[in-house]
């Protein structure tokens, strides 16, 4: 489920989110951040969920700190400014093709960059025209 920036759900969203993903980056179980936090695999897995699960900041400092990220990097929304994107437009760089990619095909993409760590926000392809390199353009 992907809430709105105006529901208080929102942040619960990108921050689960965002512990999962470092989670996975480090090779943990739910269990075993539970464990080395000291909370129930049931508290990690909610905040992972789409369902509320409200925490202190205290709680996310020592999941943040356990995960061996800053606080910063939890709390991190990729789409602030970019919220309402429901696509991103990509250009070639040597014939000018463009095209569209799904927001939906972006986060998956964004998952793997960061599980490669990767410091990349949006991928990049090649371009089926001419072999050249798909860029996203990014409006300001």
């Amino acid at each position: 489920m992907r809430f709105k920036r105006n529901d208080e759900n929102y942040v619960y969203e990108f921050v689960g989110k965002n512990v999962k993903k470092y989670r996975k980056m480090r090779g943990l179980t739910q269990d075993k951040l539970a464990e080395l936090v000291n909370y129930s695999p049931s508290f990690i897995a909610n905040i992972e969920s789409s369902t509320h699960q409200s925490f202190s900041l205290g709680a996310l400092y020592r999941i943040a700190s356990a995960l061996g990220v800053s606080l910063n990097e939890i709390c991190h929304d990729s789409r602030l400014g970019s919220a309402n994107l429901e696509s991103v437009d990509y250009k070639c760089n040597k014939c000018s093709y463009t095209f569209t990619m799904p927001i939906e095909v972006i986060d998956v993409y964004e998952f793997i960059f960061a599980v490669s760590k990767s410091k990349n926000i949006y991928p990049t392809f090649t371009c089926p025209k001419c072999n050249g390199k798909l860029e996203p353009i990014i409006k300001k």
